[in-house]
């Protein structure tokens, strides 16, 4: 299903290749802290699916702490990369490529469903959103948990913003080109990678990225919407209110 309502069609086919040596995350810290929302609402997870996994790094050590994973991501590439990680590590875990707006597995159940690292704000159509809530909500146990992290309007606005970054790694480097409309609240991001394949010879890759501004108001006017209720949204790796500098939002939202 292909839309140009979303963000991301052509999005990780370089990218996924460095993604893991990018991101700058402690994912056992996350894992903890996805763990405590569900404590913290009296929710004990079991089955859970990980939508929009990426290449794995919240899976996998979900996984190896015993609880039942499946695994979902847009991206054939990312799919791939969290496949080899998983074996590598002896982790049983199906993995597929799916997409969040029409997931159709019919008989599975999950009482857990989490999206990490701003896998919603790739949705940059109300229709391309509310088509993704409908297939959570088919897929989610009567009081299952959603939980998701968004991209704040400080982060999205602020710190990417108009702003250009570059980068030099082993093997690669890269120029990073924002252009944020204020008037659509869509973030555009432009990605060119010099990707070494010989001595002194690299190849140019480039790679479109866009991300909406969803706020916490229509994130909660989105769950009424479709039969979740909007347990609640805190600063991101904390269990504290959002400021007007909270780079991302943690929602938690239950079916009902």
């Amino acid at each position: 299903m292909q839309s140009k309502c979303l963000g991301m069609n052509d999005a990780y086919s370089t990218l996924a290749r460095f993604y893991d040596q990018l991101m700058e995350a402690d994912y056992q810290e996350w894992v903890e802290y996805l763990l405590a929302l569900g404590r913290r609402h009296h929710h004990k997870p079991s089955r859970i699916l990980d939508l929009g996994c990426g290449t794995g790094s919240l899976t996998i050590p979900l996984a190896e702490r015993g609880y039942q994973l499946t695994a979902i991501d847009f991206s054939r590439e990312m799919i791939g990369i969290a496949k080899n990680k998983a074996e590598n590590l002896g982790c049983e875990i199906p993995f597929a490529v799916g997409d969040m707006r029409s997931l159709d597995r019919p008989g599975e159940y999950f009482d857990t469903v989490i999206s990490g690292c701003d896998v919603l704000n790739y949705l940059i159509c109300e229709d391309d959103l509310l088509a993704s809530f409908e297939s959570v909500r088919k897929l989610l146990s009567p009081g299952g948990l959603w939980l998701f992290d968004l991209n704040s309007e400080y982060k999205l606005r602020e710190i990417y913003g108009n702003q250009s970054y570059a980068d030099l790694q082993g093997g690669f480097g890269y120029f990073w080109d924002n252009c944020y409309d204020e008037e659509e609240e869509l973030c555009t991001m432009d990605l060119t990678f010099f990707v070494q394949v010989q001595d002194n010879l690299y190849e140019r890759k480039e790679e479109r990225h866009r991300q909406k501004l969803w706020t916490p108001r229509k994130i909660g006017e989105f769950s009424a919407a479709r039969g979740f209720s909007l347990l609640a949204c805190y600063d991101f790796l904390t269990f504290e209110p959002c400021t007007e500098e909270t780079h991302k939002w943690q929602f938690v939202l239950k079916k009902i």
